[in-house]
This record gives structure tokens, C-alpha cells and sequence, in this order.
């Protein structure tokens, strides 16, 4: 098994009480699983692989506004680098990409999910 993908126990705590989770982890392997920051491409491809029907039932239409407004969940097994503050960004080293580009930031706010030290949380 994959070093900060194993857990046993599993916690819902609110989402200031991961985040210092998070920033307590030091140089700890996590998996932090998170919504990325929307942007024109993003919105684009979407809707443009959106079937015409989705725009007429009412349930179809809320998931896709809500997919739109939330952003795409990311996966991402990291390290923790530097923090800014409880509801600021955090500065990591993802462990599955390039080593000339892996330094990314993970927006606190966007958090859904957290494994860290055998234990996994998620948002209430």
C-alpha cells in the first residue's frame, strides 16, 4: 500500500480542525483531497461535453451548476512545505509529478478530505 493513502480510522471534524491537522503535519506523507480553482478551460470543457437533455431536466441542470460552481476534486499525495495562516494556502511537494515542477498550493478553503498519519479525515 501507498505511504499516505493507508488509514484505519476515519473522523469527520469541521473544516478548521483538518486544516490544523494539515498544519501540523511537517514533513509527514499525506493525501489531501481538494477542489481545484475554476477557470475559463475548465467551464469550457464542461459544458461542451454537457448533453443538450441535461439543460431541461432540473436535476441534471443542479448537478451541473453544481459541478461548474465547485470546481474539479483533486487527489493529491504530498508534503507539507510552508503554511500561510488557518484559512490561507499551504505550500507542498506533490510526490507524483515531475521533480522540476512539483511545488503546488492547496487553497484550505477547498479542502474535502485529509489522510494523515493512519487516520482519515473528512469536512462535516
Amino acid at each position: 500500500m501507498r505511504a499516505g493513502q493507508a488509514y484505519d480510522n476515519e473522523e469527520k471534524v469541521s473544516r478548521s480542525e483538518m486544516v490544523e491537522q494539515l498544519l501540523n503535519a511537517k514533513q509527514t506523507v499525506m493525501t489531501v483531497n481538494f477542489r481545484k480553482k475554476i477557470d475559463n478551460d475548465y467551464v469550457k470543457n464542461i459544458l461542451s461535453n454537457t448533453v443538450a437533455d441535461q439543460f431541461t431536466d432540473a436535476k441534471k441542470l443542479k448537478n451541473l451548476s453544481k459541478e461548474l460552481i465547485s470546481g474539479k476534486s483533486t487527489e493529491m499525495t504530498c508534503h507539507l512545505v510552508k503554511c500561510e495562516g488557518k484559512l490561507g494556502r499551504s505550500a507542498v511537494i506533490d510526490l507524483n509529478a515531475a521533480p522540476q515542477n512539483n511545488y503546488r498550493q492547496i487553497d484550505h478553503r477547498t479542502i474535502d478530505s485529509l489522510v494523515l498519519k493512519n487516520t482519515k479525515y473528512t469536512v462535516k
